[in-house]
This record gives structure tokens, C-alpha cells and sequence, in this order.
């Protein structure tokens, strides 16, 4: 741990402020494409249809590379691979902003979530170098609350530069935002020699063995998988099925970032007080809202209402789930302490792309405004899995 930091007890240090900025240029990077998706396809010629794989592209890449590479990296000197892989991320936005045609822009995207995927994991492990341990659960919010952020201020952003000077300007800014921090964590972070602990690429994986880990994961996917049955289709739902006119789409979307932005702020507050032994609550009002979202639809301020409690409740495990598999990894699985910091973003992600494309087949035969149904169902799931892996915890 920085010996500073640590001495200091202080949450908001420079460190932690540059690692949470690094979590708004990632969020950025990762939700770019959602606000500006039209102009890309207008721009490269692409049908819509085509363009909006590269939203697929993203979370295959940032599920499937993510734990390959963290995994892959593990005896790398933790600072050296922030250093090499924010020289990655600029690369890959750099190729973004420059993409003569759609193929090569589904390749800079997947190397885009690779990067952005391993280099969450690595930030979350300088976390806890740079907090003393009654500030770590806070901090690890504050990082996913920048990522957040980029939804609120981001989104909003990149679409009216879009609009201004074409889709390739909001690659710009994310280039230019991380050419301006890599001095900034450069200059902050501790230049540690330690790695990330990984010892041996194939070894890594038997963590999941554990069913304290491996139920943790699972949980993680349920939840996501849950949220985004309905959060994929938000704006039809709020055009379409809630009659929200389309002046007020755009102020509506910025009050829905913020709550996911509270959501992470709730979640640090729940990691210091509980952590996964608190979340079946969350779980549990989660299937409660989404089974009640068919009828609270049916009103547009109760609909409204309960579109924005889904997204108070979206990532409200986040940190609980961070928290007790790095915990869990530097107690008794010190080999797969970088693996196990990849957990919630790879979990999330796998959540997030079961949950999308179950959504697209689900919409077309139930409509959007019964999608709460089932998607209180894999809550429910979500809440067993939890509930079992409290178990297996104390029996651990």
C-alpha cells in the first residue's frame, strides 16, 4: 500500500480521485457507441442492424478477453501493465476514430472492451494499494461511479458533438481525455514492482472450484442478466409503452444515469456494511419491482417511477461482489488475486449479453411492457444463488 495514503486514512486522496477519473474514460469508451449508433451506421454506409453488432462485438470481447488476459498478465509489475495497457486503450480509440469501414471498427471495439476490461481489474487492485482497508469498499464505489458518470455526462455529450462534427469527434474526445490522464496517473499511482499475483495462466481457474467464488460469479450474471431483460428496450419503454415524448427522452436518460450513479454510491455504502450477506435484500426488492413493472407500466408516472427504482437497484452488489472476491482471492487464492479482480466486470458482462439477447426474443413474444416478468424470474434465480453462496460461506 502507498505509505502515504495509507498513513493519511483520507478516501479522497489523488490517487483514488485519478482512478476514478480512469473509470469515466473506460465508461466512456465502453457505452460510446449506444449514444451515437445511428451516425455510425449513416457514416460507414452500414445498415443499423449492422452497426448495432458492434455493441455485441463489445461485450463478447470484454467477457471472453477480459479474464484471458488478466489471467495471461498476472506476474506482470502491476504499474508497468496499467502503463502498457493505457497505451493500448489509446490505440484502440485511436483506430475507432479512424475506421475506413465497419470491419475495422469491429475490431478496434473488441480490442477496446479486452483493454478496458483488463485495465478495470487492474485499477481495482491499485485500489486497495492506495486505500487504508476501512476505505477500500468506498473506493472501489467511486471507481464504478465514474464509469457511471460516463452515462450521465458521456452519452449526453458525445451524442451533441456527434451531431456537430460527425460520429469519429466522439472518439476524438475519449482519445483526448486519455491522452490527458496517463501523465495524471502517471504521476499519482505508486510505481509498485508488485504483480497482480497471478501465478501460472491455467492455475488461475481452479478458483472456481470454489464455490464461494464460483457461486459469486454466477449470482453477478443472474443479477446484470435480470436488469438488462429490461433495461435493454429502456427508451421504447419510455417512448413507446409509457407515451414519454421525445423532448423528454433526453433529460429522462440523464435523471436515469444519475440513479445508476447513486446505485454505485449505494453499493459502497452496503460493502462496508454487510457485503454479500445484505445483498438477498437487494435481490429480493429486484424480483419484487420486476414482477410489479407490468402493472406499474400500465401509468405513466408509476411506470416512470419504477424504471428509475430498477435503476437504483442495478449495481448495488457491484462492490459487495468486488469486495468478497478480492477478499476471498488474497486470503486463500493469492494466485488468482488479478483473475478475481476482473469478477464483477466479466460476470456483468456475461449477464449483460445473456440478459440483451434474451431480451430481443422475449419483446417480440411477450411485448416490452411484460418484460418485468421474466426478468423477476432470473432475479429469483439470482437470489437462490446468493442464498447458497452465503451458505457455502459459512461452511467455508
Amino acid at each position: 500500500m502507498n505509505e502515504k495514503t495509507a498513513v493519511s486514512g483520507r478516501l479522497f486522496t489523488a490517487p483514488v480521485l485519478a482512478l476514478m477519473a480512469l473509470g469515466f474514460a473506460l465508461g466512456s469508451c465502453e457505452y460510446v457507441v449506444v449514444a451515437i449508433l445511428p451516425d455510425i451506421a449513416e457514416g460507414l454506409n452500414a445498415s443499423l442492424g449492422a452497426a448495432g453488432k458492434l455493441v455485441g462485438m463489445f461485450a463478447a470481447g470484454y467477457a471472453v478477453g477480459t479474464p484471458i488476459v488478466t489471467a495471461a498478465t498476472g506476474r506482470v509489475p502491476r504499474f508497468r501493465l496499467l502503463m502498457v495497457l493505457m497505451c493500448l486503450f489509446l490505440v484502440a480509440n485511436a483506430m475507432s476514430m479512424l475506421a475506413p469501414n465497419l470491419w475495422v471498427l469491429y475490431a478496434a471495439r473488441a480490442l477496446a472492451a479486452v483493454i478496458t476490461g483488463t485495465l478495470t481489474a487492474v485499477a481495482l487492485l491499485f485500489v486497495g494499494e492506495v486505500t487504508p482497508p476501512e476505505h477500500t469498499a468506498k473506493a472501489v464505489s467511486m471507481v464504478y461511479a465514474g464509469m457511471s458518470l460516463a452515462t450521465v455526462v458521456g452519452n449526453p455529450l458525445n451524442k451533441t458533438i456527434c451531431r456537430l462534427l460527425g460520429w469519429r469527434a466522439a472518439f476524438a474526445v475519449i482519445l483526448t481525455v486519455g491522452v490527458l490522464l496517463l501523465p495524471v496517473l502517471l504521476r499519482t499511482l505508486p510505481r509498485s514492482s508488485t504483480s497482480a499475483g497471478g501465478d501460472g495462466f491455467f492455475r488461475q481457474f481452479t478458483v472456481l472450484r470454489d464455490r464461494r467464488y464460483s457461486l459469486c460469479v454466477l449470482m453477478t450474471i443472474a443479477c446484470y442478466a435480470a436488469t438488462y431483460v429490461v433495461y435493454t428496450y429502456l427508451t421504447p419503454i419510455l417512448t413507446d409503452v409509457l407515451g414519454v415524448g421525445e423532448t423528454a427522452v433526453s433529460p429522462l436518460l440523464m435523471v436515469v444515469g444519475l440513479c445508476c450513479v447513486t446505485s454505485n454510491l449505494l453499493a459502497g455504502w452496503l460493502g462496508e456494511r454487510g457485503g454479500i450477506s445484505k445483498t438477498p435484500v437487494v435481490l429480493a426488492m429486484q424480483a419484487v419491482l420486476f414482477f410489479a413493472m407490468p402493472f406499474l407500466l400500465r401509468g405513466r408516472w408509476s411506470g416512470i417511477i419504477s424504471v428509475l427504482g430498477m435503476c437504483l437497484l442495478m449495481y448495488v452488489i457491484s462492490t459487495p461482489v468486488q469486495v468478497h472476491a478480492l477478499a476471498l482471492a488474497k486470503r486463500e487464492h493469492p494466485y488468482a488475486v488479478n483473475l478475481c479482480a476482473s469478477t464483477l466486470s466479466v460476470a456483468g458482462n456475461i449477464g449483460i449479453a445473456l440478459g440483451s439477447f434474451a431480451s430481443s426474443e422475449l419483446q417480440a413474444a411477450v411485448g416490452m411492457e411484460h418484460l418485468g416478468f421474466p426478468a423477476a424470474a432470473v432475479a429469483l434465480a439470482g437470489l437462490g444463488l446468493n442464498l447458497w453462496l452465503l451458505r457455502a460461506c459459512r461452511r467455508g
